[in-house]
């Protein structure tokens, strides 16, 4: 056995961008909705109170593959407040033999960029296929990622920025006016003015409580959702759900998670009622979009298949494996 390769952050975010884990994402969804992934999720909240901090511990194999991995992945408020990195780190094991085979120091890199090209696919399989405006509610990572990832597969002409603190959203609309330099970005302080102007709208919050309302979503609209992602927090109201054709990345993690485990703890809303994962979709065997009118939702939790693609990618661009 070799020695254990070690990749640092910035080697990650020199050469990995999100747009090359575009198609093995794809792979690892349809993978999963194949019924050929195990996925883990383990939440730990070790400050005070859970939205001072997570940590996820999550793990994913995938029938097939040559590797499995484990992911541990905090989130705490006092990075975000002083603009330090996430730590956090993806451990790469021999799916034969249980060898430890290396560690990348993603320091939440991965995770975000991963993220954001889910996004990418739920575009790809459930948008119109025009869209003039994209909406974004939050100032965070995945408010800048994702409408990058929206605009890979449905160009648009128009960004609005919706988030609780109007200076962040200010300054999210100057990071994204220089990796969209052709869309118009504005902000705009009232929420459900925000969401009622687009075609398309991500939701990428911390909120613990629903922001959207299922009146204030028209026909043909799609919701990519990614900020409720554990048991605490929640952005679309059970009446959302209820107008969409809602598809997820597992049934079994949306179940206990996000907006839909608490639509469904409430007894507004029901695991059945879930019109596919987006894996089926994307394989073809089962309807996206059926209709010019249809109100689309992929609500994504985050599953460790997700990972262990993107780590193969990874290492297999580096040239640190032989996968």
């Amino acid at each position: 056995m070799n020695g254990i390769r070690f990749i640092e952050h910035e080697e990650l975010r020199a050469h990995i961008g999100f747009e090359d884990l575009i198609e093995p994402v794809s792979m690892a969804f349809q993978e999963t909705s194949a019924r050929l992934a195990e996925n883990g999720l383990v939440v730990m909240f070790p400050g005070k109170t859970p939205s001072s901090g997570d940590v996820y511990v999550k793990t994913g194999t995938l029938r097939g593959h040559k590797v499995y991995v484990v992911k541990v992945s905090p989130w705490f408020a006092a990075n975000v407040e002083i603009g330090r990195a996430q730590g956090g780190f993806i451990a790469v094991f021999d799916s034969d033999t249980g060898h430890t085979l290396a560690i990348l120091d993603e320091q939440h890199y991965l995770s975000d960029i991963r993220t954001a090209a889910a996004g990418s696919l739920a575009a790809r399989a459930l948008a119109p296929e025009t869209v003039q405006t994209a909406t974004v509610l939050g100032a965070g990572v995945q408010a800048y990622w994702q409408p990058q990832a929206l605009y890979r597969e449905r160009p648009f002409e128009t960004l609005v920025i919706w988030a609780r603190s109007l200076n962040k959203a200010e300054l999210l609309k100057q990071r994204l006016s220089h990796v969209l330099p052709a869309v118009e970005i504005r902000t705009e302080p009232d929420l459900e003015t925000a969401v009622r102007q687009s075609q398309v709208l991500i939701t990428a919050t911390l909120s613990r409580e629903p922001l959207v309302r299922g009146d204030w979503l028209s026909d043909g609209q799609h919701i990519t959702a990614v900020g409720a992602d554990d048991p605490t927090k929640c952005e679309l109201d059970a009446s959302v759900l209820q107008r969409g054709r809602v598809f997820v990345d597992s049934l079994e993690a949306s179940a206990a998670n996000g907006d839909i485990g608490r639509a469904i703890q409430a007894g507004r809303y029901a695991l059945d009622q879930v019109s596919g994962e987006i894996g089926e979709v994307l394989a073809g065997t089962k309807p996206g979009r059926t209709t010019s009118t249809d109100i689309t939702i992929a609500k994504f939790i985050g599953i460790g298949a997700q990972d262990l693609v993107a780590a193969e990618a990874s290492l297999a661009r580096l040239g640190a494996l032989h996968l």
